[in-house]
């Protein structure tokens, strides 16, 4: 995995986290400014996502950024939310961390 890849695929997974958050912000596409912000950012996460599968495989590109979004997404909800994260589900981001990290390597 070049350096850029790793660059492109964490932009991807950025984007996707703050398509996310507008997404919840819409309320259910009710308010359509953050909705249409959503969509426009989930179609620059796929197109850097794109830009990283010419540098890695399909495969261990797009497990990679499912994997960090999971993780990102559970840390920033129990950060910004007070979501509380049992001991399950950290041993279930261990488990995302370390799949992601054996498919890196």
């Amino acid at each position: 995995m070049t350096p850029l890849a790793l660059l492109l695929l964490v932009g991807a997974v950025a984007l996707d986290l703050c398509a996310n958050i507008l997404l919840k912000h819409s309320d259910g596409f009710r308010r359509p400014l953050p909705g249409a912000l959503a969509l426009v950012l989930v179609c620059a996460a796929f197109t850097l996502l794109g830009f990283a599968v010419r540098e890695m495989p399909v495969a261990v590109a797009y497990a990679a950024w499912g994997g960090m979004g999971i993780v990102t997404a559970a840390l920033l909800s129990q950060r910004i939310d007070g979501t509380r994260l049992n001991a399950s589900a950290w041993a279930g981001i261990g488990l995302i961390v370390l799949s992601v990290a054996a498919l890196g390597g």
